[in-house]
């Protein structure tokens, strides 16, 4: 009679027979398919987005937009005419809007909320809104519709369309989403 690994065995007319007596404990688990858990994978693409918003829209805000208050601009642009002042006011707040969601983002990873999911879609429909919004306020504005300018606005609509295409959908079918954020 050989011994492997605890287990008795026999082998009798070309049959092998395994005496499982006093086995229990000493076989080795079954591997279980292992489910993506944690921040990881193209989590940490979607992660440097809103580091990279937050940064963009800060710098804006302290850099371009602060000064126009701070000089007041804004109301020598009013008396020019009402249409730059609703866009300075326009980028004033949505830029506050892409400082402060990112951070409460970043709360809701830290924090691992199931109403994370919702809160990016809606982060990334909202950006697409914004982007088509400026585009048609400034389109108005015949000083501030030049090819140029007109052109890259469109390209904007176009890039948060396609984040639109592709993050929507990752974070509405994702194993590692729905493994990940569950308070």
């Amino acid at each position: 009679m050989e011994k492997l690994n605890g287990v008795s065995m026999t082998n009798t007319e070309n049959d092998l027979a395994i005496n499982l007596e006093n086995t229990a404990g000493k076989l080795p688990p079954i591997e279980e398919k292992v489910k993506p858990y944690g921040f990881g994978g193209w989590l940490y693409f979607v992660a440097l987005g809103f580091i990279l918003t937050f940064g963009n829209s800060l710098y804006y805000l302290i850099g371009t937009i602060l000064p126009i208050y701070r000089d007041g601009l804004l109301s020598q642009l009013y008396e020019e005419t009402w249409k730059y002042s609703f866009v300075i006011i326009y980028e004033t707040v949505i830029n506050i809007f892409f400082v402060i969601f990112p951070v409460f983002l970043g709360y809701l990873i830290l924090k691992k909320k199931k109403l994370l999911k919702y809160m990016v879609i809606n982060f990334y429909v909202i950006n697409f809104i914004v982007n088509i919004g400026y585009y048609f306020i400034t389109n108005s504005i015949e000083e501030m519709a030049t090819h140029d300018f007109m052109g890259e606005q469109g390209r904007n609509i176009v890039k948060s369309l396609v984040t639109c295409l592709i993050w929507i959908p990752y974070f509405i079918n994702s194993k590692r989403v729905k493994n990940t954020f569950i308070n």
